[in-house]
């Protein structure tokens, strides 16, 4: 398969849906790989079983705030820094990088920095969906995340090389306010072999998939979107009350509906950077690992954590987890509830 310009805004739109409400804007990256590939010409995406064994791969993206990322754009050159500087200290060249993340900008930026590179990109990813630490991968416990490269948009660039995985996350929000907030990121450098057993398969497949599901439906109930999207809708309602608190990595809170025709039928959402877990009276409908999507009523467009607003009418959908992330081994973290630091539960399906 490959990609060139005319795929974008439908790459781009599936990862806004992967990213759950979260995962940073697309609109700080699309018109960079629009750019890039009309520039470089079409990107191969390949399955990391299609290349040899030992090859070497790393992932890529970026890491910090989003809100200022679309404030003070990427340009390629932050991206490409991050990983020649990883290969310098690696002592490796990469033959194909992979998106750290496929939901939401970082599903755009891997690809940028490929096609700025002149590399394949591989039809995968290291977590799925988006989430909000550089520790939730499905790598971590089976390829190192460190040493890792960190680049700037003004052009400086720091090797974390830590004790330890579990190290990473906090040493390397410690640097990001010294960066302008968020920086390009290159880690996790293994071999093809090792991300083809352990990393999540086919992301940017399957981005692309959600993607044309939306912009080709045609029915106003969305059920041929729902089919070839393979989603499930919930609930469909009112927002009544959003409760948001702010730190300086997160944003959560907890989201109330009412139903759009029964009267004492509600739903709650919680949230933290992502939709996390969705209730429909108290009966738990959508929780991580799996997706949940709130889209606007009218214009089924997924709307994102911090831009729903009370008295806007949406509706909530289901997307089922990519199987890795239900996957454990030791070293890596929980990606479900537990993860976010809420009590796992058992999920219905109500109708």
């Amino acid at each position: 398969m490959h990609l060139d310009a005319a795929d974008v805004e439908v790459l781009a739109l599936g990862c806004t849906f992967l990213g759950s409400g979260g995962g940073g804007s697309v609109a700080a990256a699309a018109p960079l790989l629009r750019h890039t590939l009309e520039v470089k010409g079409r990107l191969p995406v390949v399955s990391a079983t299609a290349l040899e064994p030992d090859a070497s791969v790393a992932c890529v993206g970026a890491v910090g705030s989003s809100t200022v990322m679309l404030e003070r754009l990427p340009s390629g050159v932050e991206l490409a820094a991050a990983v020649r500087a990883l290969e310098r200290h690696a002592g490796v060249r990469f033959q194909a990088l992979q998106p750290l993340e496929i939901g939401g900008v970082n599903g755009l930026l891997g690809l940028v920095a490929a096609s700025w590179l002149g590399l394949p990109v591989i039809d995968g990813d290291a977590m799925g969906r988006a989430y909000p630490r550089l520790d939730h991968t499905v790598l971590m416990g089976a390829v190192p995340a460190s040493p890792l490269a960190l680049a700037d948009a003004g052009g400086d660039v720091l090797l974390v090389d830590s004790a330890g995985d579990r190290s990473v996350e906090r040493l390397v929000r410690a640097v990001l306010p010294a960066m302008g907030a968020w920086a390009a990121v290159c880690l996790h450098a293994g071999t093809a072999g090792q991300y083809a057993r352990h990393a999540v398969p086919a992301s940017v497949s399957r981005a692309l998939t959600l993607g044309r599901a939306w912009t080709g439906r045609r029915r106003e109930d969305g059920a041929d979107f729902l089919a070839a999207a393979q989603a499930r809708l919930v609930f469909t309602g009112t927002v009544l009350e959003i409760r948001r608190t702010r730190s300086a990595t997160e944003i959560s809170g907890v989201i109330s509906l009412g139903h759009a025709s029964e009267e004492d039928r509600s739903m709650r959402i919680d949230f933290a950077n992502e939709y996390v877990a969705a209730f429909d009276d108290g009966v738990p409908v959508s929780t991580a690992p799996d997706i949940t999507c709130v889209l606007d009523a009218r214009t089924w467009e997924p709307v994102s954590v911090e831009r729903l607003a009370v008295q806007q009418r949406v509706r909530v959908i289901h997307l089922a987890a990519p199987e890795a992330l239900r996957r454990t081994h030791p070293g890596r973290l929980d990606l479900g509830l537990r993860g976010y630091g809420m009590a796992e539960v058992q999920t219905e399906t109500r109708s």
